[in-house]
């Protein structure tokens, strides 16, 4: 199976892309705590686009939600420096630019704490 490697992420031509991320808690513009997937080492945004029920958002929402209430146990999901925690994506890819990396949210979707 060819093989392409950078720096950021791994491509697997059969398989998309797979990238570890942390993540980053920001005040949104009503005030609220929220967070969001920014890659690790290179800090550029992470992010889930396109075709994807409710049910699958609201999944990806549940995910991202248990980092918070397990931030004890796994720190390092917080840290951009850190590889030990991480949450790992891997998918196709719709855009891959210098300052964002966004999968496309279909079935070939995955994610998973690591």
């Amino acid at each position: 199976m060819d093989q392409l490697t950078s720096t950021n992420h791994s491509m697997t031509l059969d398989e998309g892309v797979s990238t570890n991320c942390y993540l980053e808690e920001y005040l949104n513009p009503k005030g609220v705590l929220t967070m969001r997937l920014r890659e690790k080492v290179t800090g550029r945004k992470v992010g889930l686009r396109g075709s994807s029920s409710a049910a699958d958002k609201r999944h990806f929402i549940r995910f991202m939600n248990a980092a918070g209430v397990s931030r004890s146990r796994v720190p390092a999901v917080f840290s951009k420096d850190c590889e030990q925690d991480c949450i790992v994506i891997s998918g196709d890819v719709d855009i891959d630019s210098a300052d964002e990396l966004m999968f496309i949210h279909n079935d070939n979707i995955t994610y998973m704490f690591a």
